[in-house]
């Protein structure tokens, strides 16, 4: 990943590097100073904790200390500098069109809303990047909550499907499924409690309890790598038990991105004819398994081929609507957009609707970026992740250490499984999958930089 040369970045960092004279003295003077990076691990993992019980506010204040103390890090550690890769120019780009739209929305203020909390998220994210660029041994630390964080609501989720929940918040079209068929559609601790969220949130950190088993294993740590693939399978199922069609789609990408990965490492990289020869039948078992998983549980296969129904099922029929809606809205806003957030949407949306029902957003989050922010924010987004995707792959081709390959596989394919799932759904603006969304990014970007990499 290139490192733009800037003098607007030199001038900062010659100026940084004037405080960093004045302040790095009081860091050996500090207890907090001198261990900020602990207390911003520390920050980091509690962002994630939060987000499986806590309300959308709480959370924000808890993953603004991300932030908060990366910057304290940049002013009172010395060597501290800042860089930006080519792909976060884009992100850039796209914020700065973002802060453009609240002054060109016909609701300024509820758009300024809006632009804060995507500010949170992106201050988390370039937080993230600043910090791990030079403690790149934090990242297993991070993979490793994640995945514990995954098993454990998957695990929930399970105790939810045996109980039997109720279904709440996202509607299921039942008029044509058997009575015996209908899932009951599992919420984990997520709040709002919503099945299309927890199934999302899934999707986000499930590369993460995958790279974990891989890596234990490859460590020659059998037990514990035996235990992680078994959470694997856990966390599948309970995605399928979700109920969330997008997430189905979304977890079918990642199987499909595994295998070519590991095609490419068992064939390329190491290239033995004993591991082939197990590769082969692994991919062929797991083939199987989950060609007659689906036979057996009618309710899942009835709520998977619900995606091909189009119109006969409503709430396919409603996303629909709600998709000709946005795009009159964007052929009215192609610029600008209507501004940023659901709240400016919803308020606008009525004056579009096919039907008397309300929506909360666009149900695809390349669209809604469009809707928000106008046409050239969607091409900045895209950039952003076309850099992100193409610098991720010329790594996992060319770099030789496989634990890192491992790693990077892992944030690509759920940066890239969030993203399916979006075409479909706009879960992906909630701040759980958004936290782990940029981790990932932030994880990628730091380890596909062109300088050399330090083992981790």
């Amino acid at each position: 990943m290139k490192i733009i040369e800037s003098k607007i970045f030199d001038i900062i960092n010659h100026i940084l590097n004037s405080i960093q004279n004045i302040t790095f003295k009081l860091t050996e003077k500090s207890a907090i100073l001198s261990n900020i990076d602990i207390f911003i691990l520390l920050a980091i993992v509690a962002t994630y904790i939060v987000s499986t019980f806590a309300t959308t506010e709480q959370l924000g204040i808890v993953s603004f200390l991300v932030p908060v103390f990366v910057v304290i890090k940049v002013l009172f550690t010395k060597g501290e500098k800042i860089e930006l890769e080519k792909c976060n120019f884009y992100l850039l780009m796209y914020l700065i069109i973002c802060l453009i739209t609240n002054f060109t929305s016909s609701m300024p203020m509820q758009s300024l809303y809006g632009f804060m909390k995507t500010l949170i998220y992106f201050a988390f994210y370039f937080a993230l990047c600043q910090f791990l660029k030079n403690n790149k041994q934090y990242i297993m630390h991070i993979l490793f909550v994640i995945a514990a964080i995954m098993s454990i609501e998957s695990i929930i989720g399970l105790v939810q499907n045996t109980a039997g929940v109720e279904n709440i918040s996202t509607w299921q079209d039942t008029s044509y499924v058997n009575p015996e068929d209908i899932l009951s559609r599992v919420y984990g601790t997520l709040k709002p409690y919503n099945p299309n969220l927890f199934g999302g949130y899934l999707i986000a950190g499930f590369t993460s309890v995958i790279a974990m088993g891989t890596l234990y294993l490859k460590n020659k740590k059998i037990l514990f790598g035996i235990i992680s693939l078994f959470l694997t399978l856990v966390s599948a199922f309970c995605i399928f038990l979700t109920g969330c069609r997008g997430a189905y789609l979304a977890l079918f990408t990642i199987a499909l991105l595994i295998l070519l990965a590991s095609f490419q490492i068992v064939f390329v990289d190491i290239n033995k004819d004993k591991i082939k020869k197990i590769w082969k039948y692994m991919v062929s078992g797991c083939a199987l398994c989950s060609i007659g998983f689906m036979l057996i549980n009618h309710g899942i296969l009835q709520r998977l081929m619900s995606i091909f129904i189009l119109r006969g099922d409503s709430s396919t029929s409603f996303r629909m609507n709600v998709y000709h809606s946005a795009f009159q809205m964007l052929q009215d806003n192609p610029i600008c957009g209507i501004g940023v957030g659901n709240k400016v949407f919803r308020e606008i949306y009525g004056l579009y609707m096919l039907s008397g029902y309300d929506a909360l957003s666009c149900y695809s989050v390349f669209l809604e970026m469009a809707v928000e922010s106008g046409i050239f924010a969607l091409i900045a987004y895209i950039l952003f992740l076309t850099a992100l995707v193409i610098g991720a792959v010329k790594f996992i081709i060319h770099n030789n250490d496989l634990s890192v390959k491992i790693i990077v596989i892992a944030a690509l394919t759920s940066v890239i499984a969030v993203m399916i799932h979006g075409l479909f759904d706009t879960v992906y603006f909630r701040p759980q999958i958004q936290y782990i969304f940029w981790t990932m990014a932030a994880i990628l970007t730091v380890l596909i930089r062109e300088e050399k990499f330090k083992k981790i």
